[in-house]
């Protein structure tokens, strides 16, 4: 991989780490960077896949490994009754990094910021579902409302029809779906 990418990939991650200010885990940063792709069409040059918590490729985990032996992002496991989440956070050398891909944050600045403020608020299991719908939407072709709820129910059995259905016309109402 290009050391540009890496660097501009490194800067997207903390710059998504600082507009969503304390609410970014792993499973977060998965989806916000799928989002950045699929609607946005920031080239961090992901090859997502549908897997068990939704569109996934390891390359994002990997990357977040980099970064945090780079201390340019910091991980912290929160602990709680019933489990845990992981909590992301800019690093001390944050600031070199986002210096690092200088052009490229400013050429996608709107873009990013756009996907912190639509979705970086949004619980795990909201972006699991978001994901997976536009997932099946975009990569599957699958237009018809009905046709996708079913498929998604197929791929995520704990959601409801009626949640799938929520998100799909919140999706749909945001014009982010084919």
């Amino acid at each position: 991989m290009p050391a540009s990418l890496l660097a501009n990939r490194l800067g997207a991650f903390v710059q998504l780490a600082e507009l969503t200010r304390g609410n970014l885990g792993r499973t977060q940063l998965m989806k916000l960077c799928y989002f950045l792709q699929a609607f946005r069409r920031v080239p961090l040059g992901y090859y997502f896949t549908l897997y068990a918590y939704g569109p996934f490729d390891s390359d994002v985990l990997s990357d977040l490994q980099t970064a945090e032996s780079m201390d340019v992002l910091h991980t912290e496991i929160e602990y709680y009754p019933g489990g845990y989440k992981y909590d992301i956070r800019p690093g001390e050398k944050a600031g070199r990094s986002k210096g690092s891909a200088e052009d490229f944050l400013a050429t996608h600045k709107k873009d990013i910021e756009w996907v912190a403020a639509k979705f970086g608020s949004r619980l795990a299991a909201d972006l699991e579902l978001l994901s997976t719908i536009a997932f099946v939407n975009q990569e599957e072709e699958i237009r018809d409302r009905d046709e996708l709820i079913e498929r998604v129910k197929l791929v995520k059995p704990h959601f409801s029809r009626r949640q799938i259905g929520r998100e799909f016309d919140w999706l749909s109402g945001e014009k982010l779906l084919n």
